[in-house]
């Protein structure tokens, strides 16, 4: 007797892994990559804040759906938190940036020119210069004491490229106010005319360190040089101290 030969079963194939796509992950990625490139760009900063936020929401929702691929809803949280942090510094700097120039802005600055004209009747004007001080109404009085042209700075370490010629600017300043006062290299500002130079470096003028947040505390003096980088063979008008990055007064001395 014969047995009938019987035909194996094909093998089942095994169950896909593969979980499917999370589009909704996908959406909170784009959203991501958009406001990390907005965050960077100052002028777009602070709409950054909104979309990271958004990118955050929708990364969160994404993560927590059953059956759906997480990987790009994780790399969308990780972007819209590093970069919400990143937005916060680069925010802060735009919005200290905007203030200074309102400040400064609604200033009147006297060019030598114009104080020459402001003597009448054998009343000198009221601008100040070398040797003067200026006091605020918080009581923060600041002496400019020399300008020098064609200056070197004690240090290059932390100083960016001089690209023109320095002018190192002395000044000293007494607190006489109730908080800590804070001097770095926007604190120090020179113009010629309607162009405005920032320190590039601030250093203590006795003991050569480095001013980068320097804090003088009530009462307290600090003499300090600021140097900045102008084109050749050009001298300051003015000169600017700023007792606050930015909420501060803005005292300005004639530089001529």
């Amino acid at each position: 007797m014969t047995t009938p030969e019987t035909t194996p079963e094909a093998p089942t194939p095994p169950a896909s892994t593969k979980k499917p796509r999370n589009t909704l992950g996908l959406v909170a990625l784009g959203i991501a990559i958009l406001g990390a490139l907005f965050a960077v760009i100052p002028a777009t900063n602070g709409f950054s804040w909104v979309i990271l936020l958004g990118a955050f929401i929708v990364s969160l929702v994404a993560v927590t759906r059953k059956g759906k691929g997480k990987a790009a809803s994780v790399i969308a949280l990780v972007v819209s938190v590093v970069f919400w942090i990143i937005s916060i510094p680069i925010g802060l700097a735009v919005v200290g940036a905007a203030v200074s120039d309102s400040i400064n802005e609604g200033q009147s600055i006297t060019t030598p020119d114009e104080a020459t004209d402001e003597v009448k009747d054998g009343e000198e004007s009221g601008a100040a210069g070398v040797g003067d001080t200026i006091t605020n109404d918080d009581g923060v009085e600041v002496t400019l004491i020399s300008i020098t042209p064609d200056a070197t700075s004690p240090d290059d370490f932390f100083a960016s490229e001089v690209r023109g010629t320095l002018v190192a600017v002395s000044m000293t300043m007494t607190n006489g106010s109730n908080e800590a006062v804070t001097i770095t290299g926007g604190s120090v500002n020179g113009f010629i005319g309607e162009a405005e130079y920032e320190a590039t470096r601030v250093y203590g003028t006795d003991s050569g360190d480095w001013y980068a947040l320097e804090e003088i505390n009530p009462g307290l003096t600090a003499a300090f040089t600021a140097y900045i980088d102008v084109p050749a063979d050009t001298d300051l008008d003015t000169v600017s101290y700023t007792t606050d990055m930015f909420f501060g007064d803005g005292l300005v001395f004639l530089a001529k």
